[in-house]
């Protein structure tokens, strides 16, 4: 996943094609989401143990920590495209 450790590093994205940051987006989103569904359906059924409520809380968490990280991500990027000069046309 990218990182957005600091604002004066070139995005990881920034020579990617709209389409190859689109792509990727999926790639990064489709995991957490995912688990994030099925953790939620555990919740909403009472499929797990009372013990296991810590660990499904964690992983909620780190599911919501990790979406969090990309929404960070994908908010610099756009606002380093909108910073750049506009490519000249051929």
């Amino acid at each position: 996943m990218p990182t957005t450790s600091s604002a004066h590093e070139p995005h990881p994205w920034a020579e990617k094609t709209p389409d190859e940051v689109l792509e990727a987006l999926v790639y990064e989103l489709y995991a957490p989401v995912s688990a994030l569904g099925d953790e939620i359906d555990r919740l909403a059924t009472g499929a797990f143990e009372d013990d296991d409520l810590p660990t499904l809380l964690g992983q909620l968490r780190e599911g919501v920590n990790h979406l969090s990280r990309l929404v960070v991500s994908l908010k610099r990027y756009t606002a380093d495209r909108r910073a750049a000069p506009a490519a000249p046309e051929p």
